[in-house]
Order: structure tokens, then sequence, then C-alpha cells
């Protein structure tokens, strides 16, 4: 196990944000957005701490999620990784930032390095109550690394196959003697060959921050970050003759390149800055006020498959690209009391949030619709990436869209003995302005204006018994706003989500063991349908049912012995839906296939069964062996469908992981703390095709990865 720096964690008490020895973190906020113990919040949460994280030498918040139950990682592979794109219980979740929303759209959107975290937290089930519209299948909040009274000295070297190299290092300490002012600065620089033929990725950041203590009550640790993705690799896939089914021309390579290097380009940038403050009033009052402004813009180019020319044999392909700004301003006000009214003890939040999003994105596109485009196929079988000719069409639309959220909640955290209950519940109101202009003169062609208000809610209880066990049961609701009107320009209501479930966890006194078991039934309603009255419009009477359930463990079961394990079952079904889908075979003359109704189907891409454990273990004592560290994994992604018809599946995988390392200190003082490891994932370089969106786009996964580094602490 890999074991970052210790630092004091103010006298032993952990908090949500703070660091954590091994696997297992005993205490998240992302459940209440208190410092609450893990065992005593009624629904799913896991946590990844720091030290897994560089065990697993995990780079991107898909790696750090990989052995996270629940969780669907790398849903486009290693072909469209441009973002961080996953699922939990089967949705793309929201994620956070410290608490807070991340936004940027989909070509600016703002992607995570695991080097600057502290730790990433997954909370399973609807959570609007505490973070306003998201998804029902959960939210995901990362936790920046943030100043420490100990001194941290770091610098990490690391090369790998694909020509792929990175220095980074980390810095943190007190800056004066009494130790009211702290500060970290973090920065790493990355490049290499991506995962396909031709492709790039380059990346370089910097996280200062800094943390000022002027009383023993009142803390302000204010972040910056900047990054850029001068080279953000592929964002493309294959189709699925060739890769998930059978081609009579072969089988399409895992390193196919569908795009252009001359023309293709993702050039992102982003930057932020904020604070986290909270000052203690007295014994039962605590106040905080969390914000942030985040800038992020991105130039977007893609040439991308849209199907194959009836022999079966070569690409057809489209272009699409953006030029987006985004500027996102979030603001979390919260105030805690911490009282008793006889025997129950009460730990209660207030809080009013507000999120603003304001974009602006120049888009245009050369899309195949059936007919010839004028863009240059590709051989799949026998690419050629020199001189293709694609040509940018040029902009052909603007966009301006401005967002506002604003959302208030109340929550109660009730003990009373062994039984623990939370209340919870939330008011939001939400607008959304757009405007569409033509390019050439700026000229409005149209605007829309959505409105949205909703009330959610949140009800659970556990009941802690000596031995460890804590058994629970909670309900809690979610909504997402909708645009656009009814055949009777009534505006849409919101999407919601409610969720039942029950769980166990055990978590044996004076152990580092965590074991839990959830079952849960995840309804999302007013999803829009097909009106059957007039199918020009839509009305809001389809449902998606999510059922489940998911395993998860988490142990140092020794010193030197860590473990993480996890199983998921899901059935996802469309259980009311007007909509039909058409198949689409994706091949030029005969892509149509009829329809089908749409109820009763599953989603793509998303496996009813999923698996995975790892074992770490380094060696304990003295001796030559001291300090080796060895561990591995195994991860088993189960099939889905690959189609919104259900026609066809994409098949499962099974995939090893592992990782050595050495501590060099035995070698002579001048190697005093230095440690070398080496990482490698799908050892066996097993080809699969992680899922399916259709028969045009498929997404092969990643191949074996090697990576040797270098960590020097001092």
């Amino acid at each position: 196990m890999v074991q970052l720096p210790e630092v004091n964690v103010q006298a032993g008490i952990e908090r949500g944000y703070s660091p954590v020895p091994g696997f297992v973190a005993g205490v998240s906020t992302a459940g209440t957005k208190t410092d609450t113990p893990i065992i005593e919040t009624p629904q799913s949460i896991s946590v990844v701490t720091a030290d897994e994280i560089a065990a697993r030498n995990a780079r991107t918040i898909n790696q750090v999620l990989r052995y996270t139950p629940g969780v669907v990682t790398e849903t486009r592979g290693a072909s469209a990784v441009r973002l961080d794109q996953m699922t939990i219980r089967g949705y793309s979740p929201t994620q956070y930032l410290d608490g807070m929303r991340l936004a940027g759209g989909r070509d600016a959107n703002p992607s995570l390095d695991a080097y600057r975290l502290e730790r990433v937290e997954v909370l399973r089930g609807p959570a609007s109550v505490l973070y306003g519209s998201s998804p029902p299948g959960g939210i995901i909040n990362a936790v920046s690394k943030r100043p420490t009274t100990e001194r941290i000295r770091e610098v990490l070297l690391e090369a790998g196959n694909r020509s792929r190299y990175r220095a980074a290092g980390d810095f943190s300490g007190q800056l004066d003697e009494d130790g009211q002012w702290l500060g970290r600065f973090i920065g790493s620089y990355s490049e290499g060959d991506g995962e396909l033929d031709e492709t790039r990725e380059r990346r370089y950041f910097f996280s200062p921050s800094l943390t000022w203590r002027p009383t023993g009550d009142t803390t302000i640790t204010f972040l910056g970050h900047y990054q850029r993705d001068p080279d953000g690799g592929s964002y493309g896939g294959v189709p699925a003759w060739g890769s998930a089914l059978p081609n009579p021309n072969g089988r399409i390579g895992m390193r196919f390149y569908d795009g252009d290097r001359g023309f293709e380009k993702l050039d992102r940038e982003h930057y932020q800055i904020g604070y986290l403050a909270e000052h203690r009033l007295n014994s039962v009052f605590t106040l905080r006020q969390n914000f942030r402004y985040m800038h992020t813009q991105g130039e977007y180019r893609s040439l991308y498959g849209s199907a194959i020319t009836s022999d079966m044999r070569s690409l057809i392909r489209s272009v699409y690209g953006t030029d987006a700004d985004f500027d996102v301003f979030t603001l979390d006000n919260q105030v805690q009391a911490r009282f008793d009214t006889g025997p129950v003890q009460h730990t209660v939040l207030a809080g009013l949030d507000y999120y603003r999003l304001l974009s602006d994105t120049y888009t245009g596109q050369n899309v195949y619709n059936g007919r010839p485009n004028g863009v240059p196929l590709q051989d799949l079988f026998n690419p050629v990436y020199a001189n293709q000719g694609a040509v940018w069409p040029g902009f052909s639309s603007f966009s301006s869209q401005r967002q506002n959220q604003t959302g208030v909640y109340l929550q109660d955290q009730l003990r009373f003995g062994q039984l623990v209950v939370l209340l919870g519940g939330r008011m939001d109101w939400a607008d959304t302005t757009t405007e569409n202009r033509s390019v050439g003169d700026f000229r409005l062609t149209s605007t829309s204006r959505t409105t949205d208000h909703a009330l959610t809610g949140r009800a659970g209880a556990v009941y802690l018994f000596e031995n460890g066990i804590a058994p629970y049961v909670s309900y809690s609701e979610s909504f997402e706003p909708q645009s656009g009107t009814d055949r009777n320009f009534n505006p849409f209501d919101p999407t919601t989500g409610r969720q039942y479930e029950i769980g166990v966890r055990y978590q044996p006194p004076g152990t580092n063991l965590s074991l839990a078991v959830a079952a849960f039934d995840l309804l999302r309603q007013n999803v829009l349908s097909t009106d059957l009255v007039d199918p020009r419009y839509r009305i809001q009477t389809g449902e998606v049912r999510t059922r489940g359930f998911e395993l998860e463990a988490k142990a140092s079961l020794m010193r030197g012995l860590s473990l993480t394990a996890a199983y998921t079952y899901l059935d996802m079904e469309y259980t009311k839906s007007n909509n039909t889908v058409a198949i689409d075979y994706g091949i030029q003359g005969r892509e149509s296939g009829g329809t089908r109704p749409e109820e009763g189907r599953a989603p793509t891409g998303v496996p009813r069964h999923n698996a995975s454990a790892w074992l770490d273990y380094t060696v304990p004592g003295s001796g030559t062996f001291q300090g080796l560290g060895v561990a591995g994994g195994v991860r088993y992604l189960g099939s889905s469908w690959g189609d919104s018809a259900n026609t066809f599946k994409v098949d499962s995988a099974t995939l090893f992981d592992a990782a050595i390392r050495y501590d060099l200190s035995h070698f002579g003082r001048n190697f005093e703390g230095m440690q070398a490891a080496v990482n490698i994932n799908n050892i066996a370089d097993t080809r699969y095709v992680s899922s399916c969106l259709g028969y045009a786009w498929c997404y092969y996964g990643y191949g074996r990865t090697i990576t040797g580094s270098l960590r020097y602490r001092f």
C-alpha cells in the first residue's frame, strides 16, 4: 500500500476533507454536507482515498472509480477520452469539486487530474435535497488537497509505454512559526501518445492554495487552479461491424483512428479561484461559506464516423466543431447547529446556495445524412492517415445561454441512543434563457426561456448495533429541469426521481474494515415521450425503473495489507414510453431495419453485472524486503445492449491489473525518501469493446498500459 506523507488531522479527528492513511475513510460530507461517519449515513457512499489513488496510479476520475460499486467507468472506452464519461446506477452523474458543481458544457468541460485530489466521493442515489438539480443516479464529489501543518515535499517522475511522460510536485506546510498561515502548491506536466494512432495527449496545471487560521475557531482556505490541455487525445469510435460484431473484411484494429490529426483538435483551458470559510461561533453554531468562480474555454474539432459503405470496408465520416466559453459562479452558505432536546441529539443544517452559468458557443458541422457530404472516406482495415484533406465548413450557429439556480435546504440529523434519523427538504428555483443567432449577421433566430421550481425531500434511519452492524433504510428524491412545451404550449415540468434503499454496513469496533450491502428501487418519472394525439409534440408520461444491489468491501486487514472489492447488479428498463426506436444498421444503402417500441427496452452501455477486487500488500518490519509492495486487481465488465432497440449485445470482458514498488532507501542514505514503482493495467492486453451507442458507434477499451514511477519525498 502506498502511504502518502502523514499530516496532522486536527488532533486525530477525521473530517470530510482530511487525509486518510490507507484505503478506508470513516467520515464523509458527501451525504450530509456535515462531517458525518459513513456508517451513520442512510445512503450508499464510497470514498477513494489519496493512498488508494496513488497505489493504483490513477490519473483521471474514470481511473479512480474503476473499483467502485454502482459506477460504470470509461463508457466511451479509450477512443473518446476528452471527457470524464461514466454512469452511476445507469445515469450520467453531475460532478462536484469541494461540494460545488462543476460545469462547462460538453466541449469545454473541465477534466480533473487525480494528483490534485485528496479523495473522491460517490454518493449513489438522488441527491437534490443538498445539491439541487441532478440526475437520479448520484453525484461525484472530488475533494481538493488543502494546505497542511506538516511539511510535504514530493517530486514525482513517470514514464510509460506510448511515449508517456510526467513530472509533478506537491509542496505543503506552515508559512509562519505560529501556524496561522499554511500554504500548498501542486503542479504537473504530462504528455504522450494517445491510445489511438496519430493522437496526442498533453496537460499541464498548477494549484496554489493558502489557509489562514486567525483563531482556533476560524479557518479560511483560498484555492486557485489553472489547467490547460493543448492536446486532448481523441473523441471518436468504430462501427459495431468489425468490433462488437463480425465483418467479412476482418477485425478493426484497437488503435484505429477515425479522425485526421491535421484537422482534429481539443485545446481546453480553465482556471478557477475560490474559498472555503468556516467559523465556529460557540459550542452550538458553526457558519460556513464556500465560493468559486470558474472560467473554461475550449476549441473543439472532430472528424467522426457516421456509417460504413455498402461493402463494409470504408468509414463514412462527418465533421463537427465548437468554440465555447463558460463562466460559472457557485456559492453555498451554511449554518450548522448541534444541540440536544432531552435525550435526542441534533445536528441541524440550514443552507442557501446559488449557481449561475454563462455560456457562449459557436457551432459548425457537416453531417452525413444518407447522401455524400464531401468528407473523405477512411479504410477501416488499411487506414491512410496522411493528407486526408478534411475541410472545416465554418461556424453556422451561435448560442448564448444563461442559467440560474437558487436553493434553500434544511436538514436534521437526530440521534436517540443507537438510532440515527436523517430528515431533509429543499426548495429550488431555476431559470434558463437561451438565444440562438446566425453567424454572418449575428441576427437573433430564436429565443426561449424556461422557469422551474421543485420541492424535494429525503428521509432515512440507521440503527447502530454495538457489534458494528448498522442496518439502514432511506427515501430520497431528485429533479432535473426540462426545456420545451407540450402541444398546448404549457412548459414541461422537471423530470423527477425517487428512490427507496435498504442496506447494511458492518464495521467491527477496533478494526479498519468496512463492509456494505445495499438494495435499491429507483424510478425516474416525467420523462419526455411522444404525444400519441399529435406525434409532433411530446408529453411527460415516460418512466425508467432501475433496480439492483451493490456490495463493497474496504479494509486494512493487517499492517501493510489493504483490500477493496465491489459487485453491482443492475436491472434498468423503460417501463413507460410512447417512443419508438429505429434500428439503424449504419450501412450505406440499408440503414433502416424498422422500428421497435422503447417500452420494455434497456438503455445502451449499462451492464447487468460488474465486479472488481484489488489486493495490496507491503512487507512490514525491517530487512531487505521491508518496503516491498505488490498488488493485483481484477475487473469484470458485464455484457450490455449495443443499441436502443436491443438488437445486439456487447460482450463481457475480464481485465487484470498489477503493481510492484520498492523503498529505495535500502540502497543507502542517498536514496532515503525514494520509492520506485511499476503499474500495469490490462496485463493481458485484452481486446474488448467497453460499450456501443448503436451500430455506428462502438468504443474499444484501454489496452495494456505500463507506467514506471519514481517518487521522492524529502
